[in-house]
């Protein structure tokens, strides 16, 4: 029964972690830490962005929680660590492999598949308008702009 629940919060945290990350978007990213966030609406995405910093600084936190449930024997930090890692990893490769075509470059392959090629084009409304669409995982109908179906 405990590891039902911990296994419970762990995805009550990945999908909350969506909410946390629009949150960051909408006012930190594209306010107060913009200059961090700018090189990631540059027409050509690198390998390496300054925008990366806010991964890291999730993943530090990760880290910590996830050390602090091994050391301490805190079982719902460490599920809320894997609930953020398994967040971090969901949108390490959905939203910089697939969407931004960034690494493996896997953007042709997500434009054939139809809930990754959702994704692209509801964050390629918020690249091309710069607001709006704050998601990275989740396409929230009412919520997130979505672009009226293109011709394949």
């Amino acid at each position: 029964m405990i590891s039902l629940m911990l296994a419970l919060v762990a995805l009550i945290t990945f999908v909350g972690m969506e909410f946390v990350a629009r949150g960051m978007h909408k006012f930190v990213m594209h306010g107060v830490l913009w200059r961090v966030h700018e090189d990631h609406h540059a027409e050509k995405q690198r390998e390496l962005e300054k925008n990366d910093l806010f991964g890291l600084l999730f993943a530090g936190v990760s880290v910590y929680l996830m050390l602090n449930g091994i050391l301490y024997g805190n079982a719902m930090a460490l599920s809320v660590a894997v609930g953020m890692t398994a967040y971090g990893l969901a949108y390490f490769v959905v939203h910089d492999m697939i969407i931004h075509d960034r690494h493996i470059h896997l953007r042709s392959w997500g434009m054939r598949h139809d809930p990754f090629r959702r994704l692209i084009e509801v964050h390629d409304v918020h690249h091309k308008e710069g607001e709006g669409n704050w998601g990275f995982l989740f396409v929230i109908r009412g919520l997130d702009k979505v672009p009226e179906r293109q011709a394949r």
